[in-house]
């Protein structure tokens, strides 16, 4: 038995003659003068009387293993105590608890331990106590895993040496499994009520939150042991989209409970591969103890963002977007107008013209305000306006019937007449009395308005397109060639010198520029079958290029896009109502890859950032039924479709970038895609594309965000 008693100390020294203070021995020779078996305890420089262990064999009967054999006191126990942690009255968790049992041995003796311990636990009321996994000892030290059984209770739980040995210690230890209690707050969205022709709820979904918004949950909690510090959120993508995991609970004040928190959760951040679904949002919380408890609510997104009904006929034409994302199109009653909407859904102006069937295109930002150009027809013909901030005609060319309906897309040029300082911005439309029509507000006299006078059948069919690059000017003709004119600084438009106008067998609609100083068009007829995309050398129309070759008897093709590395995108009509979508490299004669039964596009693709694409169909994959979809621009594989709550449409859509209150493009990672409908409706919807791909040629029916129909337009303002 250790002994720490000094007067014991004393009489040690007193009966071996040792005459070296208890409090200074520093080795064993200093308590063991005159034979005595004192040891010196080094932690303490103190002398311990008549423990010293011997051999075994001196021991009579043979002590235990727990045991020492010293020559003075026989078999004396070799360790001082059995210490477990958790200690006696401890508080732990339902989970899995970590025990710590370590045998405290008397330091005048060998340190023998054995191998491991007898660990076992009871229930206080007799129930089970749970599981324990014990390992080996180190040192003395022995570790186990408890599982306490399901429920709150106290148990005992004994740590002892093995066979019945000494030492043994039970601890009471209380078990609180019960988790902190919260709730999770997920406030339902508010859409707004339908005004002036706009609806903003999903009608499939009217509950459900749009896309580009942020939601704020909130958590409150009565659990005096809750641990702030261990809430985390995790918002789960619909259908095995993305998650978001980095999310954090700020507190709040004033609550009213013993905890709230609130956390911001950006919709457009977890993955949504569908139009619209629901995102899971997972809260998880511990008590002091680790308890932990998770609570889930849902939250229903959908993309729509609005449709707007101008009540004046169906959109024929693809609509241009300005330089603070304001949204301008046109309507196709004989009495049409002309709208701008605010991108957040409000109308800004509206102004009666007349039946606008080609595409409307935005000149230059200037000093806050654009003008928007716009073909607009009545029965003494078509009209080239000049439409100022607030939607007043600023000025009109030709102002009659001389250049007959004006029905393909307007164009967006810079020229220069006669001895003017500089070139001037240019609206160019193509009337069907087979003249060019230029207006030039800036311009003064004469100059401002010229109806250049082409050759016989060289007007146009609805939708078609006419695109320009420099003070050259390309466009189809019903005579199923495409031309060539060239701004003259002295005489106006004339056919293009050199220029062989390629002759491609059928009715072309779409026109756009590549790389390479290549013009690329698309056309076709259902009846007889005939068509494909074709492409030719924009300096002279040489090098003509067709997909497939020749067109008779293919599949009719009514407006391509071109992406990076000069991909082009079309859908190809394989059947009355039925088309394939197809991507090819220009030049090549097959296919990257196609997309059997996808719809009916009379409309162009719209190239988006982040490698999607998107189309509006007049007919989807069920016949009859109008369709929108986003598309994998690499494989062509579906990433979502609406065919529920979308009209059908002629015209091609369009790409906005996301934007703020006032209107100015901001950096986020979605945007709006605009949906002209030949049921008279627009509708606005959110993508995960940003804007339009910068990387493509002519993304886009027209090229860019402007509608001008110039590769030298920037693509769009997104930042």
């Amino acid at each position: 038995m250790l002994r720490k008693v000094l007067a014991t100390v004393l009489l040690l020294g007193a009966l071996s003659g040792c005459t070296v203070p208890a409090r200074t021995c520093t080795t064993d020779a200093d308590c063991q003068a005159n034979g005595g078996d004192g040891l010196c305890d080094l932690r303490v420089n103190l002398c311990y009387a008549g423990s010293k262990e011997v051999s075994g064999d001196q021991c009579d009967p043979a002590c235990a293993p727990y045991q020492a054999c010293t020559k003075s006191n026989g078999c004396v126990p070799r360790y001082t105590g059995l210490v477990v942690t958790p200690g006696d009255g401890g508080l732990v968790g339902g989970g899995v608890v970590a025990v710590r049992a370590e045998l405290v041995a008397d330091p005048t003796f060998e340190l023998k331990f054995p191998e491991t311990l007898s660990f076992s636990v009871v229930r206080s009321d007799g129930g089970t106590g749970g599981s324990l996994s014990a390992v080996p000892g180190n040192a003395g030290v022995y570790t186990a895993q408890w599982t306490p059984p399901a429920g709150d209770g106290v148990f005992l739980l004994t740590a002892a040496y093995p066979d019945g040995g000494s030492p043994s210690t039970t601890v009471h230890l209380t078990v609180d499994a019960t988790p902190p209690s919260f709730t999770v707050i997920v406030p339902a969205a508010d859409a707004g009520v339908p005004d002036g022709g706009f609806a903003y709820a999903d009608p499939m979904a009217v509950t459900a939150w749009r896309r580009d918004q942020t939601v704020t949950i909130r958590v409150e909690s009565d659990s005096a042991d809750l641990d702030p510090s261990s809430l985390r959120v995790v918002v789960r993508g619909h259908g095995g989209g993305a998650s978001v995991t980095d999310l954090s609970l700020a507190p709040v004040t004033p609550c009213g409970r013993l905890f709230c928190g609130t956390v911001d959760i950006p919709l457009w951040r977890p993955g949504l591969p569908d139009f619209r679904g629901n995102f899971t949002v997972e809260v998880t919380a511990k008590d002091q103890l680790g308890n932990e408890r998770m609570l889930t609510g849902t939250i229903p997104v959908t993309r729509w963002k609005w449709s707007f009904n101008g009540a004046s006929g169906s959109i024929e034409a693809t609509p241009a977007v300005g330089q603070l994302g304001t949204i301008y199109f046109g309507t196709s009653d004989s009495n049409g107008k002309v709208f701008a909407l605010n991108p957040e859904g409000t109308k800004k102006w509206e102004t009666s013209l007349g039946k606008v069937v080609g595409s409307p295109a935005l000149g230059a930002f200037s000093a806050g305000t654009e003008l928007v150009y716009v073909g607009a027809n009545s029965s003494s013909g078509g009209v080239l306006y000049a439409l100022g901030a607030d939607g007043g005609v600023s000025t009109r060319c030709p102002g009659g019937n001389a250049s007959g309906e004006i029905l393909a897309s307007v164009a967006i040029a810079s020229t220069r007449f006669d001895n003017e300082s500089a070139p001037l911005e240019t609206a160019i439309a193509l009337g069907n009395g087979d003249a060019l029509i230029s207006l030039r507000p800036e311009a003064i006299g004469s100059r401002l308005c010229r109806t250049d006078l082409l050759n016989a059948s060289q007007s146009s069919q609805p939708g078609a397109s006419i695109i320009v690059k420099g003070s050259d000017a390309y466009f189809s003709a019903l005579d199923t060639k495409v031309w060539s004119y060239q701004f003259s600084g002295s005489s106006g438009w004339a056919a293009k010198a050199g220029f062989a106008a390629p002759t491609i067998g059928t009715l072309i609609t779409g026109l756009g520029f590549a790389t390479g100083n290549r013009v690329v068009g698309a056309g076709g007829l259902i009846a007889p079958q005939s068509g494909g995309v074709f492409s030719f050398l924009e300096t002279d129309g040489s090098g003509l290029w067709k997909y497939p070759d020749p067109f008779t008897q293919s599949t009719p093709v009514r407006n391509m896009s071109i992406g990076a590395g000069n991909q082009l995108f079309f859908g190809r009509e394989v059947s009355s109502g039925r088309a394939d979508m197809t991507s090819i490299n220009l030049l090549a004669t097959d296919p990257r890859a196609t997309a059997t039964n996808a719809g009916s596009f009379p409309a162009a693709p719209v190239l988006g950032k982040q490698g999607i694409f998107y189309t509006a169909s007049y007919t989807g994959s069920v016949v009859g039924v109008g369709e929108v979809s986003a598309w994998n621009a690499t494989n062509l594989t579906n990433v979502w479709r609406l065919s529920d709550s979308v009209g059908r449409t002629n015209a091609s859509p369009t790409l906005d970038c996301a934007r703020s209150p006032d209107g100015t493009a901001v950096s986020a990672p979605h945007g709006v895609l605009y949906v002209p409908s030949i049921d008279g409706k627009l509708y606005a919807f959110v993508v995960d594309s940003p804007g339009l791909d910068p990387d493509a040629p002519w993304p886009k029916y027209q090229h860019d965000a402007r509608n001008t129909g110039n590769p030298n337009t920037p693509i769009s303002s997104c930042p």
